[in-house]
C-alpha cells in the first residue's frame, strides 16, 4: 500500500497543487518560498501531531481564498447560487495491491467492490459548513458595522483572524474513487470520524524539522540527548540481549551502591530515628539506590567524536555544526524508524510516511552529497519486532544542488512559484517529452544531475556556446550594471542583474537540446550564440548565404536562411522574442515569451566603420580594435614586443594593426580562446577600456528586466 499523489488546496502558497509520489524516496525541489515548507505543514496538520486539535489559523488560508471569501461575504445577491466548497483541502491518493492486509481500512473506507479498482482517497478538510457560512456572514456584517471598523480595509482580516475557528470545521472522509474516469466523486463519501476510523492506522506520519536543535556550546548535548530517545525506542524489544544485559548491570550496582549508602548516610539516619514516632523504631528510614536506565542515560550519557589517537576523544560540542547536524539527523531518522516498527503487539500503520526537511542545513557540499547517497540505504528495508517489513515512503525537501546532483533524476519533483500560486512538475515526465529523441533526454539527464543542477533554483538562465564567454561573462555583466548605476535615477529600484539569481549554462552549439526543459522550468532564458555564416564553408557574414548554427535553425525554422538572420538582428530586441507554443511544441515569436536568442549584429566601431561579425572573437575585434591597438603598440607607434595578448600570434596581430581585418584575425590570430578572454581581463586596467559586443548587451539588458 503506497501514496500515489497529493492534492493540496486553499492553504498558503499551495493554491492548488498536485504532488506525485514515488514509491520509496521523493525528492522536492524548487527556490526558496516556493511552498516546500507549506507542503509539510499541511500533513502535519492534518495527519500528523498537529492534527490532535485545531491547529489551524488565518494566516494558513491562500490569498486568493481570502479574497474569494470576503467577496462572497459582502455580496448582497448571492443567496441563490449554489453553495460551493470553501475551505483548505487535502487528498491522499493511496493504492493497494491483492496481497495487502486490508484489516485497518476495511470496507468503510474501501468504497468501491469493484476488485478492479485498486484506489482509495482519503480527503481533510478545514471547510466553512453553508449554516456556518450565513452565520460569519451575518456576523461580520454587524462587525463591520461598528464606526471602529467601517471605513477600515482590513476589517475582513481582522475578523478571520480572530473568529474562524467559531466557524470553519474539520473533517475526514474516505472519497469514492471512479477509476473508470479517473475522477473523484466529491458527493459520495464516508465521513471516517463518525464511523470510528482510526486515520493513523491506516497513515503513520513523521518529520524531522529543518531546525534542529544543534548548536556547538560548551554545555549542548544534543545528540546525547537523542541517545536516551534511541534508547527508550530499543528498550521495547524485551528480546534484546544488550538491553537485559544493561538492566542487570543497573540492579548489581543498586546493590553495592546501598552498602555504601548504609554508611555515608548512618549519622542523618541515626538523628532521624531519634525523634522517633508512637512505637520505637517507627521512623526508622532507609536511602538506596534507584538507577533508572532511561534517567542514566539522560543525564549521564556523552556522545564523544573519536580522534586518530585511541586514547583520545572530544565531546560533541567541540565539533561543527555540519557533523552535529548529520549525526543528529541520523539519530532523528533512527528514532523515527523505531516508532515505525511498533510493538510486537501493536498493528503496524499501512503506510508510514517521512518527511525530511531541508537536511543541507549547516552541512557543506561533500557532506550533502553523502548524505543523500546513504538516505535510500538506511530508510529501506523498515522491519517491525514481528520480523514484517514496513511500508515507508519517504519525502525530502532541499534547495541544495549538491543533494540534487547526486538524486535520481525519476525521484525529483519541480515546485514553481507563478505569480500567486505554486505548481509541481515531475522530472520524469520530461521523458515524455523527449520520447522522440531519446539521445537527447540521456544526455539532459546526465549533465543536469552531474554539472548544472543549480539551474533548478535559479531564476533565469544563459545558456552560453564556449570558454571565452564564460570567462568574459561575469565582466559583461558588472559592466552591464555600471551602465545602469549611471542611466537610471538615484531612486531607482531596479534589481542589478549581478544581484539577481541567474545560472550561466556552457551548452556549445547545442542550446536546442535545452529546449523541452527552458519551457519546462517557465524561467527567463539567454541563449548567446553565433550567426555561423557558410557558403560552401565558413565565410564573412558579407560574403554567405546560409548558417551552419542548427539552434538558430530549430529556433527560428530549418527554411530560414542567412539574409533573414540578418534582418532579424536588426530588429528591436522586444521582436525576437520566442515563446513556445504548447499546442506545436513550436518555439515562435512573442514580445511576451521567456526565451530570447542573441547572435551577431552589424555595429560601427571607433573608426566608423560597419562589420558584421560571424563569432565572438571577431565581434569583439571589431568593436574593441582601438583597446587592442592601445595595448599591442608603444607609444611611438611601434610594436609592443612584449605582446600582452600572448594567445595572438604576432604576424597576424601585426597585419590586423594595419589593416583593421577582424574576420582574418578571429581565423588566424587567435591560438587559444581561453587564454585570449583572460588577456582581455588582465589587459583591463579598468572596466570601461572594452566595449560589450552589441548583441551580448542587448541581450543582457534584456534579461535584466523583470
Amino acid at each position: 500500500m503506497r501514496i500515489t499523489k497529493i492534492k493540496v488546496k486553499n492553504f498558503r502558497l499551495l493554491k492548488e497543487i498536485t504532488v506525485d509520489l514515488e514509491d520509496d524516496l521523493s525528492v522536492i525541489i524548487g527556490k526558496n518560498n516556493c511552498g516546500k515548507t507549506s507542503f509539510l505543514w499541511i500533513l502535519d496538520k492534518f495527519i500528523g501531531n498537529g492534527s490532535s486539535q485545531n491547529t489551524f489559523d488565518s494566516h494558513d488560508f491562500s490569498t486568493e481564498f481570502k479574497d474569494e471569501l470576503k467577496f462572497l461575504v459582502e455580496e448582497e445577491n448571492n443567496e441563490e447560487a449554489k453553495f460551493q466548497f470553501l475551505g483548505i483541502s487535502l487528498k491522499l491518493f493511496i493504492e493497494y495491491e491483492d496481497d495487502d492486509d486490508l484489516s485497518n481500512v476495511g470496507n468503510k473506507v474501501l468504497m468501491d467492490l469493484d476488485l478492479r479498482n485498486k484506489t482509495f482517497v482519503l480527503a481533510f478538510d478545514y471547510y466553512l459548513p453553508e449554516d456556518n457560512f450565513k452565520n460569519l456572514r451575518r456576523d461580520y456584517l454587524r462587525f463591520k458595522s461598528r464606526t471602529h471598523y467601517k471605513e477600515n480595509p482590513q476589517s475582513f482580516s481582522i475578523f478571520l483572524k480572530n473568529k474562524h475557528k467559531k466557524y470553519f470545521r474539520i473533517s475526514c472522509k474516505s472519497l469514492f474513487y471512479d477509476f473508470e474516469s479517473q475522477e473523484v466523486i466529491e458527493d459520495e463519501f464516508v465521513d471516517l470520524k463518525k464511523e470510528g476510523i482510526q486515520i493513523d492506522r491506516i497513515i503513520n506520519f513523521k518529520w524531522i524539522s529543518a531546525r534542529r536543535d544543534v548548536s556547538n556550546k560548551n554545555s549542548d548535548k544534543s545528540l546525547s540527548s537523542l541517545s536516551c530517545k534511541i534508547y527508550k525506542k530499543l528498550e521495547i524489544d524485551d528480546e534484546n540481549p544488550a538491553i537485559e544485559d544493561f538492566k542487570n548491570a543497573l540492579s548489581v550496582t543498586d546493590e553495592s551502591l546501598n552498602e555504601i549508602y548504609n554508611e555515608l548516610f548512618k549519622e542523618v539516619i541515626s538523628d532521624v530515628r531519634k525523634f522517633g514516632g508512637i512505637k520505637q523504631n517507627e521512623s526508622i528510614i532507609k536511602i538506596v539506590s534507584s538507577l533508572q536506565h532511561q534517567d542514566l542515560l539522560a543525564e549521564n550519557t556523552t556522545v564523544m567524536y573519536g580522534l586518530e589517537s585511541p586514547n583520545h576523544s572530544l565531546p560533541e560540542s567541540h565539533n561543527g555544526l555540519g557533523y552535529m547536524n548529520l549525526i543528529c539527523m541520523i539519530f532523528e531518522i533512527k528514532i523515527l524508524l523505531h516508532e515505525f516498527q511498533k510493538k510486537e503487539a501493536e498493528k503496524p500503520s499501512d503506510i508510514n510516511l517521512l518527511f525530511i526537511e531541508e537536511p543541507e542545513v549547516h552541512t557543506h557540499p561533500q557532506m550533502q552529497r553523502i548524505f543523500i547517497q546513504n538516505i535510500k540505504s538506511l530508510l529501506k528495508d523498515v522491519q517491525g519486532l514481528d520480523g514484517n517489513k514496513r511500508n515507508l515512503q519517504t519525502i525530502l525537501t532541499t534547495h541544495s544542488s549538491h543533494i540534487v546532483s547526486e538524486s535520481k533524476f525519476e525521484d525529483i519533483k519541480y515546485f514553481k512559484r507563478s505569480e500567486n500560486s505554486v505548481i509541481s512538475k515531475n522530472l520524469k515526465d520530461l521523458e515524455i517529452e523527449y520520447s522522440n529523441n531519446r539521445a537527447y533526454y540521456k544526455f539532459l539527464k546526465q549533465y543536469l544531475t552531474l554539472h548544472r543542477s543549480d539551474l533548478f533554483f535559479a531564476d533565469k538562465a544563459i545558456f552560453i556556446e564556449g570558454d571565452t564567454e564564460r570567462i568574459l561573462l561575469p565582466s559583461m555583466i558588472r559592466k552591464i550594471d555600471q551602465e545602469s548605476l549611471l542611466e537610471e535615477s538615484p531612486d531607482s529600484n531596479k534589481l542589478l542583474l549581478s544581484s539577481q539569481n541567474v545560472s550561466i549554462i556552457e551548452v556549445g552549439a547545442y542550446s536546442q537540446i535545452f529546449e523541452k526543459f527552458i519551457g519546462f522550468l517557465g524561467i527567463k532564458s539567454l541563449i548567446i550564440t553565433d550567426i555561423d555564416s557558410t557558403k560552401n564553408g565558413a565565410c564573412p557574414v558579407s560574403e554567405g548565404d546560409q548558417t551552419s548554427n542548427a539552434s538558430l535553425k530549430f529556433f527560428y525554422g530549418k527554411d530560414k536562411k542567412l539574409s533573414d538572420f540578418i534582418a532579424l538582428s536588426s530588429k528591436e530586441v522586444e521582436s525576437r522574442v520566442l515563446k513556445r507554443n504548447c499546442e506545436t511544441s513550436n518555439w515562435e515569436l512573442n514580445p511576451n515569451g521567456n526565451l530570447l536568442c542573441v547572435f551577431q549584429t552589424e555595429e560601427i566601431n571607433s573608426d566608423h566603420k560597419k562589420y558584421h561579425a560571424r563569432s565572438f572573437e571577431d565581434a569583439f575585434f571589431h568593436i574593441n580594435s582601438h583597446f587592442i591597438k592601445s595595448k599591442s603598440l608603444k607609444e611611438d607607434g611601434a610594436f609592443n614586443e612584449a605582446n600582452p595578448f600572448e594567445s595572438l600570434t604576432k604576424k597576424h596581430l601585426k597585419i590586423f594593426l594595419k589593416n583593421g581585418d577582424p574576420y582574418k584575425m578571429a581565423e588566424n590570430a587567435v591560438t587559444s580562446k581561453p587564454s585570449f578572454a583572460m588577456e582581455i581581463l588582465l589587459n583591463s586596467l579598468a572596466d570601461d577600456e572594452w566595449n560589450i559586443p552589441k548583441y551580448i548587451k542587448d541581450g543582457l539588458q534584456w534579461l535584466k528586466q523583470n
